[in-house]
């Protein structure tokens, strides 16, 4: 029971490798590629052990309140008798970004939120990292158990931060760069421990390590995340893209020494 308790947070692990090349429909001379994402939404079933649909996972990408604002919402929620093993656990991540001249977005506030139980036995937690670029600080806001908690940072020069949201739209709008086998792409983030980077390795065809989830040609990339982003104890996570370019199976391997966290797209 304890496992299943902590798997949602490494469940949505896998959904953060939606960092795919831009699908080859679309073409930076015609079309804007935000624009080109505007509204999706992808569905995933997740599987871990013998849960063949331990939870499920649904990631969208909409227009924010304001002009030239965004929103990113990444859920997850277990299932049938996995739920009732860990009292309907569920997972909000968000994240609200704004467009820069330049075309990237950057975060403004990314929030995590965690609950389970019903009722009076309902038990959140939020973590929430707010960005002031005017004052040049980052506040990190925490909520559990009904104890508030606030931490100020001053905002490292570069002033430009991806939370991993932000983070997957810039990646595949082409903010870093071609997406290419053999590539390796630094993008930068912060955490509590302070600046850093999500880092993202697209695999040669010749160099990819072979998985059973994993069928032969398409896309295989690895992506490395700080631990604190899901609460996990490992932050890599491996995702295969079709012929079409489309996120359709992740793997988060050997969750809690146990087994993989295994996602397919619906």
């Amino acid at each position: 029971m304890k496992t299943l308790r902590r798997l949602v947070p490494a469940v949505v692990f896998f959904l953060i490798c939606l960092f795919a090349a831009p699908p080859a429909a679309w073409s930076s001379t015609t079309v804007d590629p935000l624009d080109a994402m505007m509204n999706e939404s992808y569905v995933y079933d997740v599987a871990f052990l013998w849960f063949n649909r331990l939870a499920e996972a649904r990631l969208s990408f909409f227009p924010g309140e304001k002009e030239g604002t965004y929103r990113a919402v990444l859920e997850a929620h277990t299932r049938g008798l996995a739920a009732t093993v860990t009292r309907d656990r569920s997972e909000v991540h968000s994240s609200l970004m704004e467009r820069l001249p330049d075309g990237r977005l950057r975060s403004l506030v990314y929030e995590s939120q965690a609950s389970k139980g019903r009722g009076k036995n309902r038990e959140d937690r939020t973590s929430r990292y707010v960005y002031d670029y005017e004052e040049q600080k980052i506040f990190r806001e925490r909520v559990k158990r009904g104890q508030e908690s606030r931490e100020v940072f001053e905002m490292p020069e570069s002033g430009f931060f991806n939370d991993v949201l932000t983070a997957f739209y810039n990646f595949r709008a082409g903010y870093f760069g071609d997406i290419v086998p053999g590539g390796h792409y630094r993008i930068p983030t912060f955490s509590r421990k302070g600046p850093s980077y999500i880092l993202v390795d697209v695999y040669r065809e010749a160099e990819r390590p072979r998985h059973a989830h994993f069928p032969r040609g398409g896309l295989l990339c690895r992506v490395e995340l700080d631990q604190e982003v899901f609460d996990t104890d490992d932050g890599a996570v491996f995702v295969w893209f079709d012929g079409q370019r489309r996120p359709a199976r992740g793997v988060v391997e050997n969750v809690l020494g146990l087994g993989d966290v295994r996602g397919s797209q619906r």
